[in-house]
């Protein structure tokens, strides 16, 4: 990845995250059908589930999904889908499974700690002169257009 490589714009990176979040849906859905589930239990866990069924369900697969693929490719399926990668701030080569695994950490804390933080951590790009979130600042990361 060049050392110039142009940041990623906000808006690419919202979009990259909505599929992200679609492919993670998806994910869920096909696996609890594929358990034999139907799409009422499917909905029923979902609203009414326990904590444990909230963190298996959708924690996990996450934290699971953004460490390995972000760790192993610098991006995840929305942001192939949008053109934009993470990598290293200063190097703009891979951070690596340990970085990615810190940079999803740190922005499911900030959510975890009441809506505001998360908020705030998301918006950060649009103020920040290099385009960086919170969670990519504590991993020492920027978004760039691939």
């Amino acid at each position: 990845m060049a050392a110039d490589a142009q940041l990623a714009s906000w808006g690419r990176r919202l979009a990259a995250l909505l599929v992200d979040g679609a492919v993670l849906a998806g994910i869920v859905l096909a696996t609890m059908l594929a358990a034999g589930r139907t799409l009422e239990e499917v909905n029923d866990t979902i609203w009414h589930g326990s904590s444990l069924a909230v963190l298996a369900l959708f924690v996990l697969p996450e934290a699971i999904y953004d460490t390995v693929m972000i760790g192993s490719r610098n991006q995840t399926f929305g942001k192939m889908a949008l053109g934009i990668a993470v990598v290293d701030a200063q190097g703009r080569g891979r951070i690596g499974y340990n970085r990615a695994f810190r940079r999803w950490l740190s922005t499911s804390l900030f959510w975890a700690l009441f809506t505001i933080p998360g908020i705030v951590d998301h918006l950060w790009p649009l103020r920040d002169a290099r385009k960086q979130t919170f969670h990519d600042k504590f991993a020492g990361s920027v978004v760039v257009r691939t």
